[in-house]
């Protein structure tokens, strides 16, 4: 062979093997681990996080729109119980409900809410002794008037115009001044007692002339006074009735009262004089 065919072959060769070399490197080269594979994750990765990122933001977008909403319904509930309160202080009470007016308590707003209490009569007929001329002893007058706060139930009512149904104010007084329901209905109930007793024990001179002609307006007061307060309280059969006889004497009942304590120290506190009288 000669040395220019020996120089062929040999570029030939080397040609080939550049050739094949390239060829295997390419092959390699697309056969290598992270190139695509790692794109690919990338991209994933990159697509995830962006997914994350959008419900993020829709999440926050959500809780904003409901953080609103509540807003928004807390202060129309603010809104609405300042509105309810605005009204039922200038709203008369003749217009209320019925289940707003509180059972033998004040019209026009002035005197306020009494608590209940469970109560049991019990009897004391200290305040009208059998024997009749006792009545107009000291003790017993003491006994009445104790019952009764300082300006037997005469109470002032500072601003009128704040109320309403006020009835007519009470001639006599340089300011707005009512008597109470309870206290007058004290006041003919001793009025009565006190001219039985004057009769049963020949004292009649002890009796105020007013009082006789006082007490048919006590009679009819007091008609419609217990009618109206409607006490339905159940009463069993009599505990101090002589023996043999039959029916109730009330004094094993059970009743729902008001608060007399409670009453006594508003009127107290509200009185218009301190008067000491029954």
């Amino acid at each position: 062979m000669s040395r220019s065919a020996s120089v062929q072959d040999y570029r030939g060769v080397r040609t080939a093997d550049y050739e094949d070399h390239d060829d295997a490197a390419t092959e390699v080269g697309d056969s290598l681990p992270g190139t695509d594979e790692e794109k690919c994750w990338d991209q994933k990765h990159h697509h995830e996080q962006s997914q994350q990122r959008s419900g993020m933001r829709r999440l926050c977008e959500i809780a904003f729109s409901l953080r609103s909403l509540l807003d928004t319904l807390l202060l129309l509930v603010i809104v609405g119980l300042l509105l309810e309160r605005r009204l039922s202080q200038h709203e008369p009470p003749s217009q209320e409900r019925p289940g707003q007016l509180e059972s033998l308590g004040d019209i026009t707003g002035f005197a306020p809410r009494i608590s209940q209490q469970i109560k049991t009569f019990k009897p004391d007929f200290s305040y009208a002794p059998e024997d009749a001329s006792k009545f107009f002893t000291p003790e017993v007058q003491n006994k009445w008037l104790d019952l009764v706060p300082r300006g037997l139930g005469y109470v002032e009512v500072p601003h009128p115009e704040t109320h309403n149904n006020l009835p007519k104010p009470l001639d006599g007084y340089s300011a707005t001044v009512f008597t109470t329901a309870m206290t007058h209905q004290l006041h003919c109930l001793y009025a009565i007692v006190e001219v039985y007793s004057g009769m049963a024990s020949n004292n009649t001179d002890k009796v105020p002339k007013e009082t006789p002609w006082h007490l048919n307006h006590c009679f009819e007061y007091l008609r419609q006074s217990i009618m109206c307060c409607g006490d339905t309280a159940l009463e069993g059969q009599a505990t101090t009735f002589p023996s043999g006889v039959t029916g109730s004497d009330g004094w094993d009942a059970t009743h729902v009262c008001r608060n007399y304590d409670q009453v006594y120290e508003y009127l107290e506190e509200s009185r218009a004089n301190d008067d000491v009288w029954i």
